[in-house]
């Protein structure tokens, strides 16, 4: 017996698909490779959940501007939507009559396109791509030139799920060559390319828009923050197609955290570290057994034709390892996506690639106050990049010497009240790098532990430094100067007192000297060198350097 909403839904409800989502449950031990998220946490300081007892603004200006920024467009020429499925969905609903216009989409490609025009009743003109996946634009405008149902052509650049790039002037001469029908480039995955943004031709044309999305690149895949780029004129009457409120208020303040600029280096190293993730899989997982092609990408994922694909899903699945199966795209079709180095690994020996690779000892930091927002990323294992701006330049001189002669990466942004003074810029930052050296450091197996002393000039310094897990800090010297450019001499003791609380290690310091230039930065760098030796993994490598059986 049909239920009453059966009886009384639209043909055109009844006659969709359900999206195929896989298995979306929630399981904390399952490695999540199926759906291109960011595997990392979104950079946060602190609590976004203020101002929900108010409605947001419909469309929030502060976001709308800082989105528009990033994408080098004006605010008025950017929609924020509820992500990049609300912007095809608002596309839709705009543009197609049930029953009279078609959109076209280029197959394989993203479900979505398909999915909302259908919902809408609008009848659907699947234009294939070619053997390779590569995009045939003289095949593009036949078809579409060739229907004058057409309203829409969605195109996504680089194409999911095979990750393929799209040629951007190929698009701008279809829509010279298809001037009545509105284009959408979707580049949600361009953050992973080498292929320039078509923003600031979607601006001069009144037939293209670009489809943006903060899910991938920056994290935010459960906030639903993304938008159109085009015409003000044309996104005003896309936007008569949206609820009044559309995005929640904690979305609105997770996305205005993750464009601080202070954030930007950490998302630009994180894109860098999937990229080189990217390059380091598709030859090893090219090596399965159960693996036949394995297509370049230019997305934050790899497309896969596999064989037994049966028997692999079986392994995928008690490994805990999730994937997306598009068996409709290529014959075993399978998108994985590039998650973290220890994911990978745990994918790669699900498909019969075991791959022995020590731990990483890796760190991000978000630490928000009043008086301070830090970004932090390190890397204890390699020694480049090395990238810090605190607004102080000599602290950064100071901080680039501590990472140079430490034999770490660093990247560390700060924002601080610097117009009342540097101490709590000063003071917070050392808080942050003693936090994000403790993270890296974990377990602390197979480390040093201990370190160092240097001569400078005519000055002397001197850094003990045991890693041991308890806090102490030592400072003996003495300075004349007040400052060194910005920096007040008195906050050096503060540094190695905060570093040492912070990073709960024993630190004494020793300087001697005539120049006070000298005798600081020789601090710095005789810390620098002191890690170096204390973090450098000795022997076996997992040996604790304590009878205590713990740091």
């Amino acid at each position: 017996m049909t239920s009453l909403a059966q009886r009384l839904a639209r043909p055109e409800i009844l006659a969709l698909a359900p999206f195929d989502l896989g298995d979306r449950a929630v399981d904390p031990d399952a490695i999540r490779l199926d759906a291109n998220e960011s595997p990392f946490g979104p950079l946060s300081g602190g609590s976004v959940a203020v101002g929900v007892n108010r409605y947001p603004e419909p469309q929030p200006a502060r976001l709308r501007a800082a989105m528009a920024a990033l994408y080098g467009v004006e605010a008025g020429q950017f929609l924020v939507t509820r992500g990049g499925d609300d912007a095809i969905d608002l596309l839709c609903r705009t543009f197609l009559r049930g029953g009279e216009d078609k959109v076209a989409v280029t197959s394989p490609s993203f479900s979505a396109y398909a999915h909302f025009a259908a919902l809408q009743g609008a009848g659907v003109l699947d234009i294939p791509l070619r053997q390779d996946f590569d995009l045939e634009e003289a095949r593009v405008i036949e078809a579409v030139g060739g229907d004058p149902s057409v309203r829409l052509l969605f195109l996504c650049t680089p194409n999911n799920p095979t990750g393929t790039p799209v040629d951007p002037q190929a698009i701008l001469r279809i829509a010279d060559a298809l001037p009545h029908v509105m284009i959408l480039a979707d580049e949600a995955y361009l953050e992973f390319s080498k292929t320039p943004s078509l923003a600031a031709e979607a601006v001069a044309r009144d037939n293209l828009l670009v489809l943006k999305t903060l899910s991938k690149a920056f994290a935010l895949a459960g906030a639903r923050v993304g938008g159109l780029v085009g015409p003000a004129e044309t996104l005003e009457v896309i936007a008569r197609a949206m609820p009044p409120y559309p995005l929640p208020t904690l979305s609105i303040a997770a996305a205005l955290e993750a464009l601080q600029p202070a954030r930007r280096a950490i998302h630009r190293r994180r894109i860098d570290e999937l990229l080189a993730e990217r390059e380091r899989i598709a030859p090893l997982i090219a090596r399965s057994p159960f693996v036949a092609r394995v297509y370049p990408s230019a997305g934050n994922f790899l497309f896969l034709e596999t064989a037994d694909t049966a028997a692999l899903a079986a392994r995928l699945a008690a490994a805990g390892v999730r994937v997306r199966y598009r068996p409709q795209a290529a014959p075993g079709g399978i998108r994985l996506t590039i998650g973290t180095a220890a994911e990978n690994d745990s994918a790669l020996a699900a498909f019969g690639v075991p791959v022995e690779r020590a731990k990483p000892r890796r760190a991000e930091i978000a630490r928000d106050t009043k008086e301070t927002r830090i970004a932090l990323a390190l890397d204890l294992d390699r020694a480049e990049p090395r990238q810090i701006d605190t607004g102080i330049p000599y602290y950064d001189h100071m901080l680039d010497q501590v990472a140079a002669h430490g034999g770490f990466s660093l990247i560390l942004s700060c924002e601080g009240d610097l117009e009342i003074d540097p101490h709590h810029s000063i003071e917070d930052v050392a808080i942050a790098l003693g936090q994000g050296l403790r993270q890296a450091l974990g377990d602390k197996r197979g480390i040093g532990r201990f370190g160092f002393a240097l001569p400078m000039d005519e000055t002397q310094a001197q850094v003990l430094i045991d890693l041991s897990g308890r806090p102490y800090a030592r400072f003996d010297g003495q300075f004349e100067a007040s400052h060194i450019g910005d920096y007040p001499t008195e906050m050096t003791p503060h540094v190695f007192r905060s570093l040492a609380d912070s990073l709960g290690a024993a630190i004494h310091v020793t300087v001697d000297g005539d120049n006070d230039h000298h005798k600081v930065e020789a601090c710095f760098k005789c810390f620098g060198r002191a890690l170096r030796q204390a973090l450098a993994i000795e022997g076996k490598g997992d040996v604790l350097p304590s009878t205590k059986g713990m740091l």
